[in-house]
């Protein structure tokens, strides 16, 4: 990632020719010059070409001008805006769908079903994988809590059998009990890795909004970079983000972006697990206030090239290697393949 001249815009590059434009200074205008962004900010000005960008992400109050949200939607170039905390909240993007209105059909009649149940199931059998992982990990790190992060393992293991009772379920009898288990899972986790972390790091419980530990501050806020990135590779694949399955009775929210990120929250732990393990998490990133604990300006500034560079990291997903980025979209694909072949 490289960091622009005017004021502090940021790239991430996606491949050779494209790159992710962060802005993240108060103040910055981007408009439109000739056929390109131009961005305006205290230090001078610049422009970018459309081609040369996969997305455009705001996480700071700017100036952005009708010109340049057209020319984005031209390009098919979504425009991304984050809070504080760095969770979506919302999105600009061309108006038409490119898929076609039977695969949507497809999909609703899909959540109904009990194939839909069955690929839930196999999302959390892949996200307790991560954890467990995780868990192993820590274990070679932190050889004092062996013993507790072996207890922990084995708890979850025995846990996780009870997912295959639920197979061949419908969504709307099996959802409770399903969560119930990850819930379960979820609680020994979270207990374990918090108390297995270096000194400076350890925390009591996962706590989300506000986050009440600088560890789960950022995981908060990478999770809602993660977010974006799951919607975006939702839409890739032709799905309605908004048509979830067990999560479905968040309304207004996109629900299916809410049950495609499971397996990939645990990489996202792993990526701060090692930062904490390399003492990188500094308590110089985090503003705490009435409201609790949050990432502030330098926090950002060090944990969004981290994502950008976590995207574009090799790994091995479902017997396939390529890009994080990548695993992401191939399983949001998977899946509309299999709401194809019903």
């Amino acid at each position: 990632m490289c960091r622009a001249s005017v004021n502090t815009p940021t790239h991430r590059h996606t491949n050779t020719n494209q790159m992710q434009l962060v802005l993240d200074t108060k103040g910055i205008k981007l408009t439109k010059k000739g056929g390109s962004f131009h961005i305006v900010g205290k230090k001078g000005s610049r422009t970018i070409s459309p081609n040369k960008l996969s997305s455009i992400a705001i996480t700071s109050s700017i100036l952005l001008s009708t010109e340049a949200v057209s020319l984005a939607i031209q390009h098919r170039l979504p425009i991304l805006f984050f809070d504080r905390i760095g969770k979506a909240k919302a999105r600009l993007w061309s108006p038409y769908f490119e898929s076609i209105a039977t695969l949507r059909r497809q999909q609703v009649k899909f959540l109904e079903s009990t194939d839909a149940c069955d690929w839930m199931l196999d999302l959390f059998e892949l996200k307790t994988a991560g954890q467990l992982y995780n868990l192993d990990f820590i274990k070679r790190n932190r050889l004092r809590a062996l013993a507790a992060l072996k207890r922990s393992s084995s708890q979850i293991k025995q846990n996780q059998k009870s997912f295959s009772n639920h197979r061949n379920q419908l969504p709307e009898f099996a959802r409770n009990n399903i969560m119930g288990i990850e819930g379960s899972i979820a609680r020994i986790y979270w207990q374990s890795l918090g108390g297995a972390l270096p000194r400076k790091y350890v925390f009591q419980k996962r706590s989300r909004r506000p986050a009440e530990d600088i560890f789960n501050a950022a995981v908060n806020y990478l999770y809602g970079m993660l977010y974006s990135v799951v919607e975006s590779g939702i839409f890739a694949a032709g799905l309605d983000p908004y048509l979830g399955i067990f999560h479905a009775d968040e309304y207004t929210k996109p629900t299916l972006a809410f049950d495609l990120i499971e397996p990939f929250r645990p990489w996202v732990d792993l990526l701060l697990i090692e930062q904490c393990f390399q003492n990188k998490l500094d308590s110089r990133f985090f503003t705490t206030n009435q409201h609790g604990i949050f990432l502030n300006k330098t926090g950002k500034a060090y944990i969004i090239p981290l994502f950008n560079d976590f995207l574009k990291k090799p790994i091995k997903f479902l017997n396939r290697e390529a890009s994080t980025k990548n695993q992401i979209y191939y399983l949001a694909g998977l899946l509309a393949q299999r709401i194809r072949s019903q």
